[in-house]
């Protein structure tokens, strides 16, 4: 572990070891100076308490010595403390989470567990301390995360390496070291209320993914307009879907542009799984002819606003008067032009039903990727499923994201 330390200066350091009895003491449970007669839970040197006016009480070192993380390795010592007599801890709700979801599936409700064993160890420079708890005969590491100390890839080598030594991780968000005191009426609450708490590794979560990912597939000719099981969208007068469908489809496992969809196996959460593929089958019909009834709908709306217009066009010609030399119209100028958009992107209603056109007859389009509102003639694709105002981009679509 050592090639995980993040180097930092020793301070405030709220819990000490009694030299005689060798149980951990609080701050706030000892006398001050050195007659406090603890020493450092790290490297054993002698503390004094100092409890002034001025600072916040705290434990420091006689000698000054820089004793990296010892304000930290403290703090753990007294949570393994405190969960020792509490013999219970609230674990928090297990989701299971993929990429193009718009929220995550609960796979188990947070709840309480009694503590079979609970075990610390802090070798030197192996931060952080290997503090592991028993529960229902499984093994959990906790590590405390003062102060969002941890990035992403931190989490990632952490949840890495218990997947291999196999235990879950569970992390706690934790004031800065220099931000509390951090009694051990605190660490118990924290202990007992579990809400913050989160997991950086769940095995049950791990097992629930690839549960999910057996029963997906990459559909044939992904992107390029294939018949998709539920019908999302209509490409080339076929039902089917494209990149930017998939993108924000519920059924794709993958993240965009990828996709691995379980709409075929009919899976839509976890219950699905103890129902038979018949019963899924059937659902994932119904949400296949809904969705091939919505498009015809808009299709009909679409076709209806063409006829009206051709008519108004007609009508328009019958009352016109060749004897009569109209005068051409000037040609806008950039300024009117760039007015006339502004016009448009103010009012831009994307659900609409009608086309949405500026006073000079140009039809503007919403890029459903990159969310520019554009001209139909900057469009590589349109309508559809997505309505008449919205479409993917030519420059999205060369990007390979529609």
């Amino acid at each position: 572990m050592e090639k995980n330390v993040k180097k930092r200066s020793a301070s405030h350091i709220y819990f000490g070891i009694d030299k005689n009895t060798g149980a951990l003491q609080h701050i706030s449970q000892v006398s001050s100076g050195a007659k406090c007669n603890c020493k450092c839970a790290l490297c054993g040197e002698a503390f004094e308490a100092r409890k002034g006016s001025q600072r916040k009480h705290h434990f420091a070192h006689v000698s000054n010595y820089e004793c990296m993380y010892a304000g930290e390795v403290a703090v753990y010592m007294g949570f393994a403390e405190a969960i020792r007599n509490q013999n219970v801890i609230r674990l928090p709700p297990v989701t299971l989470y993929f990429p193009v979801w718009t929220k995550p599936e609960i796979i188990q409700q947070g709840r309480t567990m009694a503590i079979e064993e609970v075990s610390y160890e802090c070798k030197e420079l192996a931060y952080p301390p290997m503090l592991l708890i028993t529960t229902s005969g499984s093994k959990l590491r906790i590590i405390l995360d003062f102060g969002h100390y941890y990035d992403e890839d931190d989490k990632a080598m952490l949840a890495a390496e218990a997947k291999r030594e196999g235990y879950a991780l569970m992390m706690y968000h934790m004031p800065k070291i220099d931000d509390d005191s951090f009694s051990p009426e605190q660490l118990g609450k924290i202990i007992t209320a579990g809400d913050q708490a989160y997991w950086v590794f769940s095995r049950l979560e791990e097992q629930w993914r690839d549960r999910y990912r057996s029963m997906a597939v990459t559909p044939p000719e992904h992107g390029l307009g294939y018949l998709c099981p539920i019908s999302i969208g209509k490409y080339k007068g076929k039902f089917s879907a494209r990149y930017a469908d998939c993108a924000y489809c519920r059924f794709n496992l993958a993240e965009a542009p990828g996709c691995l969809c379980i709409a075929a196996a009919g899976i839509q959460s976890k219950d699905d799984f103890k129902r038979s593929e018949t019963e899924r089958k059937a659902d994932i019909e119904k949400i296949r002819l809904a969705n091939e009834a919505d498009i015809q709908r808009r299709e009909a709306v679409i076709e209806a606003q063409r006829v009206e217009r051709e008519k108004r066009i007609a009508a328009m010609q019958t009352h016109f008067t060749p004897s009569v030399k109209s005068e051409k119209p000037k040609d806008p100028t950039p300024q009117e032009l760039e007015n006339a958009y502004l016009e448009v992107k103010a009012s831009f209603n994307p659900d609409s039903t009608a086309w949405t056109t500026d006073r000079y007859g140009r039809r503007w389009i919403q890029c459903k990727v990159c969310g520019e509102i554009k001209r139909d003639n900057q469009m590589s694709s349109y309508g559809g499923s997505d309505g008449v105002n919205r479409g993917v981009c030519s420059l999205c679509s060369r990007k390979g994201l529609g």
